[in-house]
């Protein structure tokens, strides 16, 4: 299953991807974060790696979150383990008076949720976008 979708931010992109590298502000504009823990040495940067518990449908599941990507002002990709298999990557590019900030990702679905990926689709494209206006409110504020 893949997403993509973007937003522009009247805010510079080095302000915009300073505020999304910094994972203790995910809860704040990501619906899905309940918590983020560092775990091992490296704390920013491709290597990081990052338990975060998320409650989706009403569960509580905990991801084991890796940077593989890590571009400063333009790109921070990573990979997710656990409870879910995905890959994905935040971009950020000048646009105007802002930022285009884009998310995409690609979920490895299996068993029954692969039998339900057009409504999976329908349900976390929800959850991005509102992500997505989330984060603008808060960096436009």
């Amino acid at each position: 299953m893949r997403i993509r979708q973007s937003i522009h931010i009247s805010r510079p992109v080095d302000d915009v991807f300073e505020f999304v590298a910094d994972h203790t502000n995910d809860h704040r504009w990501r619906s899905e974060v309940r918590s983020v823990q560092i775990v091992g040495a490296v704390r920013e940067g491709v290597g990081t790696h990052r338990r975060e518990m998320v409650a989706y449908q009403g569960k509580a599941v905990e991801a084991n979150v890796e940077i593989t990507e890590f571009e400063p002002g333009s790109r921070i990709c990573f990979r997710i383990h656990g409870g879910m298999r995905a890959h994905g990557c935040y971009d950020f590019r000048a646009e105007g008076d802002g930022t285009r900030f884009g998310f995409s990702a690609t979920v490895e679905l299996t068993g029954k949720a692969a039998m339900l990926e057009r409504y999976a689709l329908q349900v976390v494209e929800k959850v991005v976008i509102t992500d997505l206006k989330r984060l603008k409110a808060i960096l436009e504020a």
